[in-house]
């Protein structure tokens, strides 16, 4: 009785302090918020729409995804519930329609009141008549010289004045095979790379420009993509022209490029996102009308940087070159010949002070090489990284180059001296050695001749 007794009162015990807890871990339980909406016929004065597919997208950073699907009602209404509030999850909903897709706004989750979205959808159509070209701006990149390449941002704001959307679709009738959503690129870009407007669509690219499926609703749409274009020399033509007609084109380029605007007219300078560009437009242009700017003192296409194998191979080169010829130069003046062996360490009296002076000398114009080196590499340096136009970069290389000649030329002149200078010695006592040969034969016949004289007298 009394054990049966405790375990009554241990269950007690654990129910207790199971409903004194659970209020604390409903506290710390996630809050959940619900998404409602309604999908409408815009084409249609905003008749709603039964049966109708709607998929709920999250955007949580620089990810998204699907992460729910259901089905309108009778009233044209859908709801997700229980979805997680997170402060930077944003959500959207989207669905298609006659080949179309259409997009409502994001919102957040709160947990008191559900977000409503109004997902709006229109009747389609492929004709691209309703279709003009707003605003299209263009983004100049640096160039990257080692490519010859310039990366060119486009924003294209198309407008649908029309109350069907264009959708861009891959099968057509024998004048128009494929009714897409078109866009011209300058001659000769490359490397394309879609943005936004372009998601699930499919693109179609030619030599001149690429389409799309893409949907285009009433009212504007932006649209955005990359391109590269390919320069040579120092400068390069940038074009653009509209498939559709356009109110206005912009074109932004970095303050460090000179611009010829041709088409184009400057309008100063505006900064966005911390950079500053030059501002050209040019206004109401027709569709394939091409206009074009030109940009100038670009740094030199096809230059290696001054890191790469190549310019480290020819610095290379150079200084061994430069090595080979100190190397000779000492050997003719006798420095390393006496070191090593290869001729007397004797110095003929008097030499001693000129030879002194010669090395100073030359001490002097081994560090004048040397300083001089070290400029013509920070001078390639600078123009490899474009911080000097063409004819900065030769004229002050000419010059550094025409130094280093004056040095070697008197390096040479300083050699030739010492070589007539040793012919000189040599001469001098080679004379010398003949004066003493031509006083021994002198001596040698006087004394033959002392015997006879005497020999004489006594006969």
């Amino acid at each position: 009785m009394k054990r049966r007794l405790f375990s009554i009162l241990g269950c007690l015990m654990l129910a207790s302090a199971f409903v004194a807890l659970a209020p604390v871990v409903g506290a710390h339980a996630l809050a959940t918020g619900s998404i409602t909406g309604v999908v409408a016929n815009g084409t249609h004065q905003n008749a709603h729409l039964a049966g109708q597919k709607v998929i709920l997208q999250r955007t949580d950073g620089n990810t998204t995804q699907d992460i729910a699907t259901t089905v309108t009602d009778s009233s044209g209404r859908f709801t997700f519930g229980n979805l997680p509030v997170d402060a930077n999850a944003m959500y959207a909903a989207y669905t298609t329609f006659q080949g179309g897709l259409f997009s409502s706004q994001t919102v957040k989750l709160d947990s008191d009141t559900p977000s409503a979205l109004q997902l709006t959808v229109y009747d389609t159509t492929n004709d691209d008549a309703n279709l003009r070209v707003s605003v299209a701006t263009l983004l100049v990149r640096q160039p990257r010289p080692v490519n010859g390449l310039i990366g060119i941002g486009e924003i294209i704001t198309i407008e649908n004045t029309g109350v069907t959307a264009f959708v861009g679709t891959l099968t057509g009738d024998a004048s128009k095979p494929m009714r897409l959503l078109r866009f011209a690129t300058p001659p000769n870009a490359s490397d394309l790379s879609l943005g936004i407007g372009f998601d699930g669509s499919q693109v179609v690219t030619t030599d001149k420009g690429f389409g799309s499926t893409a949907t285009v609703p009433p009212g504007t749409t932006n649209f955005a993509f990359s391109i590269d274009i390919p320069y040579t020399g120092t400068a390069a033509d940038l074009s653009f022209k509209p498939v559709y007609s356009a109110t206005q084109v912009m074109v932004l380029v970095p303050l460090d490029m000179f611009v010829d605007g041709r088409d184009f007219a400057a309008q100063g300078v505006v900064e966005s996102l911390g950079s500053r560009y030059q501002v050209f437009t040019v206004g109401n242009v027709a569709a394939d009308k091409q206009d074009s700017l030109r940009l100038t003192g670009l740094p030199q296409a096809g230059e290696q940087s001054y890191l790469d194998a190549r310019a480290l191979a020819i610095f290379a080169i150079i200084l061994a070159l430069l090595a080979l010829a100190a190397l000779l130069l000492y050997l003719r003046r006798g420095d390393i010949a006496t070191a090593l062996g290869l001729i007397p360490a004797t110095t003929p009296a008097g030499d001693g002070a000129m030879a002194g002076q010669s090395n100073e000398a030359d001490k002097l114009d081994a560090g004048e090489q040397q300083r001089l080196l070290n400029e013509l590499l920070s001078l390639e340096r600078a123009h490899a990284a474009g911080k000097l136009t063409e004819a900065e970069f030769k004229q002050r290389d000419q010059a550094i180059r025409q130094q280093l000649r004056t040095i070697m030329a008197s390096e040479r002149l300083t050699m030739d001296a010492g070589a007539n200078m040793s012919r000189a010695a040599a001469t001098e006592q080679a004379a010398s050695v003949g004066d003493e040969t031509g006083e021994q034969a002198n001596d040698e016949a006087r004394e033959e001749a002392a015997p006879e004289q005497s020999s004489g007298g006594r006969r």
